[in-house]
């Protein structure tokens, strides 16, 4: 990760303090939530040669921390292996890593800043992606509450590639169903990722990377409501 991605990532956090520490006591509540995922990604680049496509599924955990009634702390990492599905693509092996801090600013609506890192390895290279992700996520319950369905939109306005011009343009959309047993919690979600760089030798290099995730978890604690 470079040192401007650092600072960023450090901001967040600090700003995150900040919310917990002017929150009163009473409403300091704790929540933690831990869960294991299954994924399966799908991974497209055209260059000017034609889409090459892998493809694979990836294994890894989450975690959150709630803090009070309206702060947020996600925590994700991942790593499997994706195969070559179309001709002139390279098999790879993916590992990524994420967090970030949301605010709801209302009970349905949470904005969020953080900082994400991946890394593609082929049998001849590594190629390392660093990212400062802003955006929000709707949230709608259902079924009385145990059901939440999530819509969510984030820019990626610093991009950094190995190898690569950075993205002339980047941004992510996801979409899921959380629920909520107990102490048990359950979730699938689909995301998408698409970065357009900018034309080099003619050719505008185009990627995206899609996953279906599935999680099962754990929550301790009792979140405090807004």
């Amino acid at each position: 990760m470079n040192g401007r991605l650092e600072r960023r990532a450090l901001a967040i956090v600090l700003v995150a303090g900040g919310l917990v520490a002017t929150t009163s006591p009473a409403a300091a509540q704790l929540a933690v939530q831990g869960a294991g995922i299954v994924a399966m990604s799908e991974h497209r680049v055209d260059a000017g040669n034609g889409v090459e496509q892998s493809s694979g599924m990836l294994l890894g955990g989450e975690g959150r921390l709630f803090v009070g009634s309206r702060v947020e702390v996600f925590m994700h990492a991942a790593a499997g292996k994706l195969t070559a599905d179309s001709a002139g693509a390279d098999s790879r092996d993916l590992a990524e890593a994420e967090v970030r801090a949301s605010v709801l600013t209302v009970p349905w609506l949470a904005l969020h800043a953080g900082v994400s890192s991946r890394s593609y390895t082929t049998a001849l290279v590594r190629q390392r992606w660093t990212a400062l992700r802003l955006g929000g996520e709707i949230r709608l319950a259902f079924v009385g509450g145990g059901m939440i369905g999530t819509l969510r939109a984030e820019m990626l306005p610093s991009v950094s590639v190995s190898g690569l011009e950075k993205p002339s343009r980047a941004f992510a959309a996801g979409a899921g169903l959380d629920w909520g047993v107990g102490v048990l919690t359950l979730g699938l979600r689909y995301e998408l990722e698409r970065y357009d760089f900018p034309l080099a030798a003619g050719v505008e290099r185009r990627e995206q990377l899609s996953t279906l995730t599935a999680h099962a978890g754990l929550r301790l604690g009792r979140r405090s409501t807004p």
